[in-house]
């Protein structure tokens, strides 16, 4: 049967096809490519951001319940033997050895000699090898089964004794970098738990203290702030967070 509604429907359809030319096609090409070239490397950026403040917990997460496992077999914090000196390898690998390794997943223990030499830097730029070649100093680096290094290091007085733990989240791999993948936690002998250092600080100090907070002008150690300040912020990095500097 004739449908005169079917065929005037097509031929209304008819007039309104229309193919792309070439030149819109490129042009519409063009403005996809550029709103990419804007919109990607943020999205990236968030991604790292949040990846990071995720890995940053993680470890502070496993250090935590290292230290609690630990206390169930060597007894209270204040009892556990953080050495006599300041920065005594064989001490440091005693600490090490005894209270932390046994209760984390370590797929590999090793002297400095073992440890790929790779160069890492402060949040200001500067190259911060950590002694990783002076045995005298951290006598002991492991590797864990989620792809993160640590190293610990006891340093002790007549008073405070404190183990400094560093945590490269991404083991040796990039950035290397002092409050992107590397992060300073510590154990002192009359807390609880592990802190991140600085963590008892106000969020003005560890943003902005001249030596070591966590910007790019500050000296010493730039950026050993760092970790305290994503905790701080709710395990976040926010947009004052130095994080397009590095």
């Amino acid at each position: 049967m004739y449908n005169i509604f079917n065929t005037k429907f097509m031929l209304r359809s008819k007039n309104y096809q229309a193919a792309f030319t070439l030149a819109e096609v490129l042009v519409t090409l063009g403005i996809i490519g550029i709103v990419a070239a804007m919109t990607l490397p943020s999205l990236i950026g968030n991604y790292q951001k949040k990846q990071t403040a995720m890995r940053l917990k993680e470890a502070y997460s496993l250090l935590n319940q290292a230290v609690q496992q630990s206390e169930l077999v060597n007894g209270e914090i204040n009892s556990w033997n953080f050495g006599t000196a300041h920065g005594n390898a064989q001490e440091s690998v005693e600490f090490i050895d005894t209270y932390l390794a046994p209760f984390l997943k370590v797929t590999n223990k090793c002297y400095n000699r073992c440890i790929p030499k790779v160069t890492k830097h402060t949040l200001s730029g500067k190259a911060y090898r950590f002694y990783l070649e002076d045995i005298t100093y951290y006598g002991r680096s492991i590797f864990i089964a989620n792809g993160m290094q640590i190293w610990v290091y006891t340093d002790s007085d007549e008073e405070i004794k404190i183990a400094g733990i560093i945590v490269d989240i991404n083991a040796d791999r990039a950035p290397n970098l002092v409050g992107r993948d590397i992060f300073f936690f510590e154990l002192k002998n009359n807390s609880t738990q592990v802190t991140l250092q600085g963590y008892n600080k106000s969020r003005e100090v560890m943003l902005n203290d001249r030596a070591e907070g966590c910007n790019i002008t500050a000296g010493n150690v730039a950026g050993r702030y760092c970790g305290a300040l994503i905790q701080h912020d709710g395990w976040e990095i926010r947009e004052d967070y130095p994080w397009k500097n590095k």
